[in-house]
C-alpha cells in the first residue's frame, strides 16, 4: 500500500481575468521526499507556490494534509499545520534582529512568557544557527545590517525552525533557495535537506536545473499553467527538462556569443585606476572598451559585486580615480551615470529595481520621463510615454494583457525584462549586470543574453557580474578575476578560445 501523501492538492484552477495561471493541477508530495518543482517563468509556478502556503486563493480544487482537508486560501491556518516557505524575494522584517525574525508570531510558543523570554528565544536561536552550520550569522544581529545571501540563511533558519516534530512540520517550500548563496552555502543547505528528510517533506523550486537534479527525488515540470510531466529524478538531463518546459531542445551554447566581433573598439569607453572603497576593494585597475563584455568573476565577498555598483555610481570610490572618455570623475553618482549613459541593473531587483504596486508602464517609463517631457510646458507628454513602453514592451516579449498591470503581478523573468526595457527607452553608452539572471528560467535566460549580445554589437560597453561562473565565461570578452578585494587575473575569453570555469577558480581561491 502506498504510503499517505504528506501533503496532496488535486485539480487546482487559478485565473486572473482571461490569464489562466494554473490549469486542473495535481500533485503528491510523500514523507521524506524532496520534490522538485520547475518550469519557465510565467509557467505558473509561483501562483502555485501561493496555493500551498495559503496567499493564493484558487478557483477550484482542493488541499490535503495528512490526509485531512486543509483550508486553501488561509495562510494562518496552513503555518499552523506545519507549511513553512522560504521565499526568493524575502520576508524578514529589516529592524529586528536574527532571532526575532526566526520565531516572530511564535514567541510564547517557543520561550513562554514573562523575565527572560528574550533571552530564552536568542539561546534557541543560537542552537538552531548552530545545528544549521550557520557560523557566520550572530543571533543578535540586526537583519538590515546583513548580506543578501545571509538573509537568505536567515529565511531557511527560520523554517527549519519549525521542524520540531513531524505533525507539526510536514512540508517546507524552498523557492529559489540557491539563488544567492556560494557554492559553500548551498552544499551546507542540501546537506540540511538531507539530514531533515526524515522529519520534513520539501518542495524545491530553483531556475538552476543543475540544484534541481542534484537534490530532489522526484520532478514535477510545469508549462502554460499545466502539469506536463511528474517523474522519478532517475537519469534525467538537464535537456530533457529544458525539453519539457518550453517544448523545444536547448542549445548547448545558447550563452555564448557568436565569432562576429560587431562594433569593439581598442579605445577606453570608461576606465578605473588605483580605485578603492574600504571594505570591499583596493587598487583595482579595470578597463571598458567600446562593443566589449567584461565579465567580473569572484566568491561571494570578493568585492566584485561593489565594484559594479560602483561603476554604476551607486557607490563612491574613497581612493582612485573613475574616467570617462578619459576625463576623470570626481563627482560620480547614479543621476549623473544616467545622465551621461552608464546604465545599472542591480542583483536584488524587488528591493533596489522595482515599484511592486505600480503598473508596468509606470515601472519602464520611469527610466527616460526626463527625455519625454514638453520643452516648454516641462510637462510630460503621455501619448509618447504610452506608446514608446507598448513599443519596449513588445520588443523584450513582455507577457502580461495590460501594462496597467501592477508588476508585482508578473512573474520573476518578465520583471527582469521591464528592468531592461527601461533602460532600452534611452541612449547607453555602458550597460553594468550585477547578476542579471537571478531567479530567471533558462528561456528567459536565452533572451536576455541575446539583448546584452546585441547591445554590446552596437558598440555598447558592458561589465557583467555574475555568480553563475558559465554564464561569465560564455557571456564575456574578457574575465577580471576578484579574490580578497584585488584583482588577481585577468584573462581572455574570445568566443573560439574560452577558458575553462578551472582556468578561473584557481584564480578565485
Amino acid at each position: 500500500m502506498a504510503a499517505m501523501s504528506t501533503v496532496s492538492l488535486t485539480g487546482v484552477s487559478k485565473s486572473y481575468g482571461p490569464v489562466h495561471a494554473l490549469r486542473e493541477v495535481s500533485l503528491q508530495v510523500r514523507p521524506g521526499e524532496v520534490l522538485g518543482l520547475i518550469g519557465e517563468n510565467g509557467a505558473g509556478k509561483s501562483t502555485l507556490i501561493g496555493v500551498l502556503s495559503g496567499t493564493v486563493r484558487p478557483d477550484a480544487g482542493t488541499m490535503q494534509v495528512h490526509g485531512q482537508d486543509a483550508p486553501l486560501g488561509d495562510p494562518r491556518a496552513l503555518s499552523a499545520l506545519g507549511i513553512s516557505v522560504v521565499v526568493q524575494e524575502q520576508a524578514l522584517v529589516d529592524s529586528l534582529r536574527v532571532y526575532e525574525n526566526i520565531y516572530l508570531g511564535r514567541e510564547n510558543s517557543v520561550a513562554g512568557r514573562g523575565p527572560g523570554r528574550r533571552r530564552r528565544l536568542r539561546n534557541a536561536a543560537a542552537v538552531l544557527l548552530k545545528d544549521l552550520h550557520i557560523d557566520n550569522i550572530s543571533p543578535d544581529a540586526v537583519i538590515v545590517d546583513l548580506t543578501y545571501p545571509q538573509r537568505q540563511l536567515v529565511e531557511i533558519a527560520k523554517a527549519f525552525s519549525r521542524t520540531g516534530t513531524g505533525a507539526e512540520a510536514p512540508m517546507i517550500l524552498l523557492d529559489e533557495p540557491t539563488s544567492a548563496l556560494s557554492e559553500t552555502e548551498v552544499e551546507i543547505l542540501f546537506s540540511l535537506v538531507e539530514r531533515w528528510r526524515d522529519r520534513v517533506s520539501f518542495i524545491f523550486v530553483s531556475h538552476i536545473l543543475q540544484d534541481v537534479l542534484q537534490i530532489s527525488t522526484r520532478l514535477l515540470v510545469l508549462r502554460d499553467g499545466r502539469a506536463i510531466e511528474t517523474l522519478p529524478n532517475d537519469g534525467v538531463s538537464a535537456e530533457r527538462l529544458h525539453e519539457l518546459m518550453v517544448g523545444t531542445e536547448r542549445s548547448a551554447d545558447y550563452y555564448r556569443e557568436d565569432e562576429q566581433l560587431g562594433a569593439r573598439s581598442d579605445g577606453a569607453l570608461m576606465e578605473l585606476r588605483g580605485a578603492g572603497l574600504t571594505g570591499e576593494f583596493q587598487d583595482v585597475d579595470l578597463v571598458i572598451r567600446p562593443g566589449e563584455i567584461v565579465g567580473l568573476a569572484g566568491v561571494i565577498g570578493s568585492g566584485k559585486s561593489s565594484l559594479a555598483a560602483t561603476v554604476a555610481g551607486a557607490e563612491r570610490l574613497d581612493h582612485g580615480t573613475l574616467l570617462l572618455d578619459g576625463v576623470a570623475r570626481t563627482r560620480w553618482n547614479v543621476p549623473t551615470a544616467v545622465r551621461e549613459g552608464v546604465l545599472y541593473v542591480p542583483p536584488e531587483r524587488a528591493h533596489d529595481s522595482l515599484f511592486s504596486t505600480t503598473s508596468i508602464r509606470s515601472n519602464i517609463s520611469i527610466g527616460f520621463l526626463d527625455l519625454i517631457r514638453s520643452p516648454w510646458s516641462r510637462l510630460l507628454r503621455l501619448p509618447t510615454e504610452r506608446t514608446r513602453t507598448a513599443e519596449l514592451a513588445k520588443r523584450l516579449k513582455i507577457k502580461t494583457n495590460s501594462l496597467s498591470t501592477p508588476i508585482g503581478e508578473l512573474s520573476g523573468g518578465n520583471q527582469q525584462k521591464a528592468v531592461f526595457a527601461r533602460w532600452q527607452g534611452r541612449p547607453c553608452r555602458v550597460l553594468v549586470l550585477n547578476d542579471p539572471t537571478r531567479g530567471i528560467d533558462v528561456g528567459t535566460r536565452e533572451e536576455i543574453y541575446g539583448l546584452i549580445r546585441d547591445m554590446a554589437a552596437t558598440g555598447i560597453g558592458v561589465l557583467l557580474c555574475a555568480e553563475s561562473l558559465e554564464e561569465v565565461i560564455g557571456m564575456s570578452d574578457r574575465i577580471v578575476v576578484m579574490k580578497d578585494g584585488r584583482v588577481s587575473a585577468e584573462l581572455a575569453a574570445p568566443a573560439i578560445a574560452k577558458p575553462t570555469e578551472v582556468d578561473v577558480i584557481k584564480h578565485m581561491m
